[in-house]
């Protein structure tokens, strides 16, 4: 492997604070800005070639990984949210996607100049907005369990003698067997309709709070590490007056589908990574 020296991209600022005397994502080179006109950027020298082994053979992990995030890409990632973190709380960013490297100074002096305008423009929407995160999980079980005790037509999945109750000893064994996979059918699609209107219905209501909101792709299990389905997965970007209201309005959620076994994750305030 040919040892290649780049600069590891981590965050836009409209001026360079102090200079931050924390490493890299290598946990080897310090980071310092490369300043343009009215812009700069905070950036760390890498060895390419490394990094992107370090990523390749995440990605093998991960792909073998039956219940588990790889752990050397999760370090490189939370390294990488920890500088933008630090620079986050001096002065407004727009962070850079993990993995931005440029091939050296000249390519940074590039890149701001080539898209001055927009990167002045993302500066301006981010003053005095933070980003928060809403992740909803949905015990399955339990959730089934609450909509066979509130809708009479599915009651009969909660019952432990044959399938279909009462009615079902007058069948026979395999008609009721039948009748059973097709209420168990019934209340699977149910359950999948419902998760998808109530996590519509919470980014709705979260959503009236900011600024800009996005939804991104749930995550399975395998990445998550929980025992519960996500259902939703979304990104808020908010004015830091209305953060108060936001997560009020959050609390009002969380107690209104928690007997159904819908579980929030809220997290922040972060830097807008999910708005650049």
């Amino acid at each position: 492997m040919v040892s290649k020296v780049g600069l590891y991209a981590y965050g836009l600022v409209a001026k360079s604070p102090k200079q931050l005397n924390i490493l890299g994502i290598d946990k080897k080179n310090k980071v310092f800005f490369v300043e343009g006109r009215n812009l700069a950027v905070l950036v760390s020298k890498i060895d390419v070639g490394k990094f992107q082994c370090q990523i390749k053979e995440g990605l093998s992990e991960l792909a073998k990984a039956k219940d588990s995030f790889p752990r050397r890409v999760g370090e490189l990632l939370r390294t990488h949210e920890g500088v933008v973190d630090t620079l986050g709380k001096l002065t407004t960013v727009a962070p850079f996607k993990f993995g931005t490297i440029l091939k050296d100074e000249e390519a940074v002096f590039k890149m701001l100049e080539d898209d001055k305008e927009r990167f002045e423009a993302l500066l301006s929407k981010f003053t005095g907005k933070e980003e928060w995160g809403i992740k909803v999980y949905a015990d399955s079980q339990k959730f089934k369990n609450y909509l066979t005790k509130s809708e009479p037509k599915l009651k009969v999945l909660a019952e432990k003698n044959l399938p279909a109750g009462r009615q079902g000893e007058k069948l026979s064994r395999g008609a009721a067997y039948l009748l059973g996979r097709k209420l168990e059918e019934d209340l699977k699609d149910k359950v999948t309709a419902q998760f998808n209107n109530i996590a519509e219905l919470i980014f709705r209501e979260a959503k009236k709070y900011a600024f800009e909101a996005k939804l991104t792709k749930t995550l399975p299990k395998k990445l998550t590490g929980k025992d519960k389905e996500m259902i939703l997965n979304s990104a808020y970007l908010i004015e830091k007056d209305e953060v108060s209201n936001f997560n009020r309005e959050i609390k009002k959620l969380k107690e209104k589908y928690e007997r159904a076994g819908i579980g929030f994750e809220v997290s922040g305030p972060w830097p807008p990574y999910s708005f650049t």
